[in-house]
């Protein structure tokens, strides 16, 4: 099982203007409490780690490198490691942008089909956003992700090649020594941050104007062009020019944490639930 923590460092309640809890609200083995994982009830199915807007969960799980094996296969397909060894353990840290960012350039295959009775609470999740990302593919006519069932791989076993006496203790002497490197790397445990903002502004995916699957910002009269909400934006979603007056919006970047308008000083800037188009305010 994937193991995980908080860094308190990234988290929104380090800041104090915004009290979230949506990796607690979402955990369906109540194992985050106070933003402190217990990992004796966790069973690493990345739910939190789907809905933290700052990615301030780390994993044993390289989610990265899940989605690129993904993208690499044909069809493009996202499993668990019950359809194949070397896919990640979970599906749950998936959400609706994930989706889109893969599904808008090439269509998209996953595999939910154990999730039902291994993880309900992770499969009425991946359904939820499945269908949301599929309402919105199916406006910008490209093709909606489909769910498929993918037959575990058996693995045969090769037969054992002939070894000389000589070929044979040099390759034990070899063996030996890699076999402690392993042992010693096993000893290593190696958390991954997945910065969906980032990985998402990688891919470049298309047909985000008026893209009801990410969020939008608008910005009321009264502004002082104080710029303070680019500077608390975690995401960098927000960049503020001084010369033009002019604070730009990137919906790509943007998880609604609210850091922004909790620290607006004139409370003029609020978030949508979708984006509208509008990318550039003038203050």
């Amino acid at each position: 099982m994937s193991k995980r923590n908080i860094d308190l460092a990234r988290c929104l309640m380090h800041d104090g203007a915004v009290n979230c809890h949506l990796c607690e609200k979402i955990c369906p083995q109540n194992a985050i409490q106070e933003h402190v994982i217990d990992m004796s009830r966790c069973d690493g199915c990345g739910l939190c780690q789907a809905v933290c807007p700052t990615a301030a969960i780390m994993s044993t799980e390289d989610y990265e490198r899940a989605l690129t094996k993904a993208a690499e296969l044909e069809p493009q397909v996202l499993m668990c490691q019950k359809a194949g060894e070397g896919n990640v353990s979970c599906l749950g840290f998936l959400n609706r942008r994930i989706l889109w960012a893969l599904a808008s350039k090439r269509s998209l295959c996953l595999d939910i089909s154990r999730c039902q009775k291994c993880r309900p609470a992770v499969y009425e999740w991946l359904l939820g956003e499945v269908e949301a990302c599929n309402e919105a593919l199916h406006r910008a006519q490209k093709d909606e992700i489909r769910l498929v069932h993918v037959k575990p791989q058996k693995t045969q076993p090769k037969p054992a090649p002939k070894v000389e006496r000589r070929s044979f203790f040099q390759a034990l002497f070899h063996s030996t020594a890699k076999g402690l490197q392993e042992i010693a790397d096993s000893q290593i445990e190696r958390f991954y941050f997945f910065d969906e903002m980032t990985w998402l502004k990688r891919q470049g995916p298309q047909g985000i104007e008026a893209n009801t699957l990410f969020y939008g910002m608008a910005v009321r009269q009264g502004c002082t062009a104080c710029g303070l909400c680019a500077v608390v934006c975690p995401t960098n979603a927000l960049t503020f020019s001084r010369e033009e007056r002019r604070l730009h919006f990137d919906p790509l970047l943007c998880k609604k944490c609210g850091l922004c308008a909790a620290h607006c000083p004139s409370e003029v800037l609020a978030l949508l639930p979708h984006f509208n188009g509008q990318r550039d305010f003038s203050c």
